[in-house]
């Protein structure tokens, strides 16, 4: 089978790379101006490891990378991680899938599949986790489930985003940049040493742009719109006790979507026709948009920080609030109406907040056996809010096929989890890993539907209608799961380590959002529960020149939480999966200066079951997981020279993304061509701090989909950004 075929491949693949060492080993005295590969520390066993010595399929990008890849947000470095894909409904719903596992469920009484941390602390709503990058230490994603030292709704993976701390000394860097489409922005950080165990940081950003597309109508440009951040944190350390207290601030008013049509071979003739008259002489960012489109979002947090260090353990104490507001209006279609047949007005508000407290002991001597114990609680309310105004000219539309009809959500979702993990090294190679979390979630919803048409024409339009209407009601459940780990790692010779590990992930079930009846709004989908079998390998050799990282994986599905249009109706199912595949991960210290790596991917994700949604059954049975494209891989190069009285760095690099379906349908009309993206890099910077950078992003000009909405066998399509071009100058005092 293809799926025994690829684990077995990557497993083959990660022994030969260990064999090899010793003889690679022998060249290294050859090799002229030899160097090694900077060393990664990451905390995905929330302890600090280095990446080699973690039995996790782990990508870390640095402050380093991060700046050299532009990356301005998840977005941009989600293609460049194997087996990552990120797209965006708007502004309050990014769709995160890793290993084809993922969620675009927006309900108010729903989790994440990919659980998204920033310091540490989680981040329960998908809108509140799209910030902005602002003065970073590193991100790091870690693929499959982690349900034990992370929880319940990591059940596909978690990326760990971390700030810089403030450090004892004093500096200061302001960096001022212009680019393509009329883009400006300013940003910095200034980190003081307060007294002898005292330190501050500040940090901002802001940025503006017009937007890489037009609104036909109107000329203004959509895709664009203004970000600002703030971040402050203050450092206390006594002889035992370190105290980070952290503050921070957000607020993005961005344009619209530029939304178009898409036609395909499902498209009826009479469409395509329609369609090609209304955008003839427009290109893909050219879009009929309503005037007043927006995006717009606040956010705010405190996080508190304590950490105590005894003798024997080190005691962590992690408490946070936070609140997000976010809005959005978006004209589905993209198309003026009645010269298309059909209008759909979108509108959603959102307002969530979140309270998160963690206890945790973590084992800080150095012996052969190592654990981590905790106590974590969290909280968070919503109020959201969604309204359809829909038209139609069709003659032979029914009357629901038009209305304006509002959906409200008010929940409150608790969770209470024990975990533990402990690590036991033993005869000098071998290392076991055992660990356990039990998960107490419960939620309360209550949820109504509003017919605003007040002509009194029944039925109440789309998404309510036809065989629907409108209700109130309130509902509750309570959900309770074990997750756990256990890895089995051994080092042969040294550099050279491989693991097996078997690991189970748990995402609470949920109730859905626009249900259509009292029925369905009041029955939840079931709890997901997915189980991860992997072997890898983490290696280097060369004397540190040549990092070689492998894992092979099977996943298997029970309730997997699916989400999908039918028509203008969403439906909430769950469904059976499997997922097999590989995925490589190198490095190559070329020369003193000069690094290549990239990665690979390879998925086989298919549903082995139709989905059931009460008494509806979905034909999903052997059709590809969405969001999971066969292969994927990225290649890059890095230089670094000393020039001019400075320093010169370079980058650039490549990701390309095979074809992948948006919908579990499979349906022609949400299929994304495969695509590829160039981008890259170079500053110079002089001994006084002073540094010029350029860089440029899909040099080639790609078309690419980044969001699609089915309906009427047409792809109602958002493409991303085209060629652009950036230059930052800054200064370090």
């Amino acid at each position: 089978m293809r799926k025994t075929a690829y684990f077995a491949s990557a497993a083959v693949m990660a022994i030969a790379a260990g064999l090899a060492q010793p003889a690679l080993a022998q060249d290294a005295s050859t090799a002229q101006e030899a160097t090694s590969l900077e060393e990664i520390v990451v905390t995905a066993q929330r302890r600090e490891q280095g990446l080699q010595e973690v039995p996790i399929a782990v990508t870390a990008f640095s402050a380093e990378t991060l700046e050299r890849t532009s990356a301005t947000g998840l977005s941009d470095i989600a293609g460049k991680a194997p087996g990552v894909t990120l797209t965006q409904f708007n502004i309050g719903e990014p769709q995160i899938y890793i290993r084809g596992v993922g969620t675009t469920n927006d309900s108010a009484a729903s989790d994440p599949s990919i659980g998204v941390s920033i310091d540490e602390v989680p981040i329960g709503r998908a809108g509140a986790s799209s910030l902005a990058f602002l003065d970073l230490e590193r991100v790091e994603i870690l693929r499959g489930p982690q349900g034990t030292l992370y929880g319940r709704n990591a059940s596909g993976g978690a990326i760990n985003v971390y700030t810089k701390a403030p450090a004892f000394e004093q500096l200061t860097q302001l960096t001022a940049r212009v680019g393509s489409f009329d883009e400006y922005g300013v940003e910095g950080f200034f980190n003081t040493q307060l007294s002898d165990n005292s330190a501050g940081r500040l940090a901002f950003r802001y940025n503006t742009n017009d937007g890489y597309a037009e609104n036909v109508p109107t000329g203004r440009g959509l895709q664009g719109g203004s970000t600002f951040g703030l971040r402050g944190q203050y450092l206390h350390q006594f002889d035992k006790v370190r105290i980070l207290l952290g503050a921070d601030y957000s607020k993005d008013d961005q344009d619209g979507h530029a939304r178009i049509p898409v036609t395909t071979s499902a498209t009826a003739p009479a469409f395509v026709a329609l369609i090609n008259s209304l955008r003839a002489g427009l290109d893909v960012r050219q879009s009929f948009s309503s005037a007043d489109n927006y995006q717009n979002r606040e956010n705010w947090g405190l996080t508190s920080r304590i950490e105590y260090e005894a003798e024997a353990f080190d005691f962590i104490s992690l408490t946070s609030y936070r609140h997000n507001d976010y809005g959005w209006r978006d004209n589905l279609g993209g198309l003026t109406f009645p010269a298309f047949p059909l209008f759909v007005d979108d509108r959603a508000d959102e307002t969530a907040s979140q309270f998160s407290q963690e206890f945790r002991l973590t084992s800080n001597d150095s012996s052969p056996f190592q654990w981590v114990a905790g106590l974590f609680y969290f909280n968070e309310q919503i109020d959201r809010s969604e309204t359809f105004i829909t038209q139609t000219a069709l003659p032979i539309a029914p009357p629901s096929f038009g209305g304006d009809v509002t959906f409200l959500q008010d929940a409150t979702n608790s969770s209470y989890a024990a975990f533990g993990q402990a690590t036991f090294e033993f005869a000098d190679i071998w290392e076991l890993t055992v660990g356990a979390r039990w998960t107490h979630d419960k939620r309360e919803v209550g949820q109504i539907a509003l017919d605003n048409d007040t002509t009194g024409a029944p039925p109440p339009g789309i998404p309510l209608g036809p065989t629907g209407g409108p209700y109130a009601v309130s509902a509750e459940e309570t959900f309770e799961e074990p997750t756990w780990r256990l890895a089995l790692a051994v080092e042969p010779v040294e550099d050279v380590r491989f693991y097996v590990s078997y690991d189970r992930g748990y995402k609470a079930g949920a109730f859905p959002s626009a249900a259509q009846n009292a029925a369905q709004a009041a029955t939840p989908i079931r709890s997901e529960i997915l189980d991860n079998y992997e072997i890898g390998a983490k290696t280097t050799f060369w004397d540190n020149r040549i990092r070689f990282n492998a894992a092979a994986f099977m996943l298997d599905y029970s309730d997997l939480q699916v989400n999908e249009l039918l028509g203008l109706t969403l439906v909430a199912s769950n469904a059976a999966a499997e997922v097999s595949g590989f995925e490589i991960e190198t490095a190559l210290a070329l020369t003193y200066n000069i690094t290549v790596g990239g990665s690979y991917t390879s998925l086989d994700a298919e549903f082995t079951s139709d989905a059931t949604a009460g008494a509806l059954t979905l034909p999903y049975n052997g059709n590809v997981l969405p969001r999971s494209p066969e292969s994927q891989f990225t290649l890059y190069a890095d230089g670094e020279w000393d020039v001019w009285g400075g320093a010169l760095a370079t980058r650039i690099d490549y990701q390309w993304t095979d074809d992948f379906y948006f919908d579990p349908s499979n349906n022609p009309e949400v299929l994304v061509p495969s695509y590829g993206l160039l981008s890259a890099f170079a500053s110079w910077e002089s001994e006084g701090g002073l540094k010029l950078s350029v860089y440029g992003k899909n040099l080639t000009d790609e078309e690419y989909q980044v969001h699609i909405i089915k309906n009427v066998g047409i792809g109602f399509s958002v493409f991303g950004a085209p060629r652009s071009f950036g230059v930052a100058l800054s200064q370090t005092f």
